[in-house]
């Protein structure tokens, strides 16, 4: 069986993005300076679906003006380091990796699909040293920064799913965000976490009859 797990908001208590971005935003004044002055363009354009990967690539850029592939590896994996050891606000919740840990030892096989930077989730990935694919957005280099190439949200992620093997169907999924409804659709048993009764009745309305919500 395949199961399927969005990262930020459901297997993390936090947005990675957001807090490798700000980490490494705050660490230079000229970055600070540029970050403030684009926010309240910026944060709108990220709200929306449709500007959002415009939006996150000016956030992007001037957190990475500067880096080589190999700078930007490093900053991810520094930070997937500062993460281990509880050195920044973001944690594992407890009661993902369970059921994570259900799935590895049912045998099924578990892909985390995640519009974070590839590169930062498979750091973070890392750190759990547990068999699990990745599937995220891809960056590009742009005018000596870095921004998102292919955005791994929405449909994009199902798609992702299918070019990596995995067909146009799964068991399951786990996601916090009804900005995934492709990826529940897609699942024989769809759970939405953080959920409760509102979110249940969002997913029947949204015809997913099968669907479950979790307490996580």
């Amino acid at each position: 069986m395949l199961a399927v797990f969005y990262m930020d908001g459901t297997l993390l208590d936090g947005d990675s993005t957001a807090t490798w971005l700000w980490e490494r935003v705050k660490q230079s004044p000229a970055r600070l300076l540029a970050a403030l002055a684009v926010l309240p363009l910026a944060l709108p354009m990220v709200a929306l679906p449709f500007t959002r990967r415009a939006g996150a690539s000016v956030l992007l850029w001037i957190a990475t003006a500067g880096l080589s592939e190999r700078q930007l590896a490093a900053s991810c994996e520094h930070f997937a380091q500062a993460f281990r050891g509880g050195r920044n606000s973001l944690t594992w919740k407890t009661q993902a990796l369970s059921v994570l840990e259900d799935h590895a030892r049912a045998g099924d096989r578990i892909v985390v699909v995640t519009a974070a930077p590839a590169c930062l989730a498979k750091a973070l990935l890392d750190t759990l040293d547990r068999p699990v694919e990745l599937l995220g957005t891809s960056l590009k280099p742009l005018l000596g920064g870095w921004v998102a190439d292919i955005h791994c949200r929405h449909q994009r992620k199902c798609q992702a799913l299918a070019q990596a093997g995995h067909g146009a169907h799964w068991t399951y999924a786990y996601t916090d965000s009804l900005d995934d409804l492709p990826l529940l659709r897609a699942a024989e048993r769809p759970v939405i976490v953080k959920g409760g009764k509102a979110a249940e009745r969002k997913l029947l309305r949204a015809g997913l009859q099968n669907a479950r919500a979790a307490a996580w």
